[in-house]
């Protein structure tokens, strides 16, 4: 996997967000799918974990090198399985859009199904992990993003709000929040370099990088 894209992570204030927001959509392109009407789309992603919850372990104790699996749903309907890794701030990802059959298949870890798909790489990896690892649905994360795109360093900046989090099979009536209403998550990502005039519109505001995980907060939340 080519892990060579820079991802930074903010937490952000709405009146934060007003402004730069505004700024930006003077420079940047809203992602295509987003909705006419709001601006932005929902996000739904199923993150998998093992027997350990590894995943929270590995950032609780500040490893810099993660990797998971989760299985994310667009409100086009489109499910994509992601494989991510995380170096610090470097980042990879293998994705693989996948129909209903496969997407339940991966949720319910029905085997009978997901054996005639291991020439896909990315299936072959998921399920070597189910066998070995006991890799399984674990927490639900929900939120609505609003995405900007620049193709100069292939930039795409995200203001992820509303975000909720419950656990993989509850009733998702009751959802948790997993940050202050009042507040977003800001995400800068960029190959190789980040053009001059968008670098100094987002650091000029002086935000404060932060090591989130969406899937580790929703997990403290839900788990302890």
């Amino acid at each position: 996997m080519d892990i060579s894209r820079t991802e930074l992570k903010f937490m952000i204030s709405y009146e934060e967000y007003r402004k730069l927001r505004n700024q930006l959509s003077l420079l940047m392109e809203l992602d295509l799918h987003s909705e006419e009407a709001t601006k932005d789309y929902a996000i739904s992603s199923v993150y998998f974990d093992d027997l350990y919850a590894s995943r929270v372990g590995e950032k609780a104790d500040g490893i810099e090198y993660h990797q998971k699996f989760r299985l994310r749903t667009y409100s086009t309907g489109d499910v994509r399985l992601e494989y991510k890794t995380k170096v610090g701030q470097m980042t990879g990802k293998e994705s693989l859009w996948v129909n209903e059959e496969l997407s339940q298949a991966l949720i319910n870890r029905d085997f009978d199904v997901l054996y005639d798909h291991l020439d896909e790489p990315l299936i072959a990896d998921i399920v070597t992990r189910m066998k070995l690892d006991d890799l399984h649905p674990e927490v639900v994360i929900e939120y609505h993003r609003e995405a900007y795109t620049y193709p100069e360093g292939n930039v795409r900046v995200t203001f992820d709000k509303d975000i909720g989090a419950y656990t993989f099979g509850s009733d998702p009536r009751f959802i948790r929040r997993i940050i202050e209403p009042t507040m977003m998550i800001l995400e800068v990502k960029y190959s190789g370099f980040i053009p001059e005039h968008i670098r100094k519109v987002i650091f000029s505001h002086r935000y404060q990088v932060s090591s989130l995980s969406k899937y580790y907060m929703g997990w403290i939340i839900l788990f302890n």
